[in-house]
């Protein structure tokens, strides 16, 4: 090892150290008070709907993403929309490789970070199923760690799908957190009357900022039959993680069911919804 080696060892080492004792301090803060307030305020779904059904999963896998993650994910979860925050896209590419999701992978823009590409997180992209439609991105709201807007190519009813990942609470990127809650907030607030899907590693739970008081999104765990507990750490048990990882819809979809996925070696469980759209 040279003498520079050496020393990019010992400066990603300090790194290492100081993620590690700033996500200690999130993790207190997030275990502490893993769940809703009772004052939290969102519309409900809607119930009895006749469309089709929509399976939608997202999963932070640290960029850490293999063929065998994905097909655990489809053999248990079947999703037509996957959601994948921190995922290259090479890697997402090469680890859905001879799955139907090879033709409907899409990376975030440039547009969708809003204070430019941090090189040490991987981008947001989503991964659409073929039997889901055809989509189209657009420019979405932007987030620290990228953002990723899809539209439908055909107006038959399929929603807008929103795949976001917000900076965490660490002391060094609370204003870029705050601000990136305030950004899930206008997209909250100006939501259209079509069918919405914001779904994510929000690093932040239904106590948070705007998404304590929504006014179009309602957050679909909170309107499950079953209780699924959080989904990080995924080493915690179920009362004790915490809800960051949400897929959120708009009141004229129903959730019909709730999961939570062990995957791979990521510290963030998968999250997978089961939803009804609305007659078109």
């Amino acid at each position: 090892m040279g003498l520079g080696a050496a020393r990019a060892l010992r400066a990603r080492r300090r790194w290492a150290h100081a993620v590690a004792a700033s996500l200690a301090v999130l993790g207190l803060g997030l275990l502490a008070f893993p769940q809703a307030p009772p004052w939290t305020a969102t519309p409900s779904p809607a119930t009895g709907n006749s469309g089709r059904h929509l399976r939608v999963a997202v999963f932070n896998s640290l960029d850490t993403l293999t063929a065998v993650d994905v097909q655990h994910i489809i053999n248990t979860a079947d999703p037509d929309v996957l959601v994948l925050p921190e995922a290259s896209p090479d890697r997402v590419a090469q680890a859905m490789a001879g799955t139907a999701f090879t033709g409907g992978i899409h990376e975030g823009l440039d547009a969708g970070f809003s204070e430019g590409h941090p090189p040490w997180v991987a981008p947001t992209v989503i991964a659409v199923h073929p039997r889901a439609g055809t989509y189209r991105s657009l420019a979405p709201t932007p987030t620290t760690y990228g953002a990723v807007r899809l539209e439908p190519a055909n107006a038959n009813g399929a929603p807008t799908i929103i795949g976001v990942h917000t900076a965490p609470p660490l002391p060094h990127l609370m204003d870029s957190w705050r601000a990136d809650l305030q950004r899930l907030g206008h997209v909250d607030q100006t939501a259209s009357p079509a069918p919405m899907i914001l779904a994510g590693d929000l690093n932040a739970t239904l106590r948070h900022g705007p998404l304590a008081d929504t006014v179009h999104l309602t957050d679909t765990a909170q309107h499950c039959p079953t209780t699924t507990g959080g989904t990080w750490p995924s080493s915690a048990p179920a009362w004790l993680r915490s809800p960051i990882d949400h897929v959120l819809v708009t009141p004229d979809v129903e959730v019909l069911s709730c999961t939570v996925l062990e995957v791979g070696a990521s510290d963030h469980l998968a999250y997978a919804v089961e939803l009804r759209l609305p007659t078109p």
